[in-house]
């Protein structure tokens, strides 16, 4: 008889647990929905910021004595933020609670 009370007793820690989680999840899953219009917009102007400095620096003669490394970074940051706009939906999806259905427009 004890014995049943501590696995009743792990059962409810478990579902606490559980519980606690989708709150957590449907917090983060309204938060990234609610910014998501600033984010995508955002990782799209510094994208393209980056993609435009990169090749600047790349083809006018006059920037020739910048650093190869900071050329590379600004190239790798455009591409960080091309990434963030390209999966930022995935995030959305991945926290979904599982009872709703959602569709995302660009």
């Amino acid at each position: 008889m004890l014995r049943e009370n501590k696995d009743t007793r792990t059962v409810n820690q478990k579902r606490e647990k559980g519980i606690n989680m989708t709150f957590i999840r449907r917090i983060i899953f309204h938060i990234l929905l609610a910014i998501r219009r600033i984010v995508l917009g955002f990782s799209r102007l510094l994208a393209f910021g980056c993609f435009f400095c990169f090749f600047g620096l790349m083809t006018e003669s006059k920037f020739q004595s910048v650093p190869l490394v900071i050329k590379i970074m600004i190239l790798i940051f455009g591409i960080i933020f091309t990434l963030i706009n390209w999966f930022y939906d995935d995030l959305v999806f991945y926290f979904e609670p599982e009872n709703m259905k959602i569709t995302l427009y660009r």
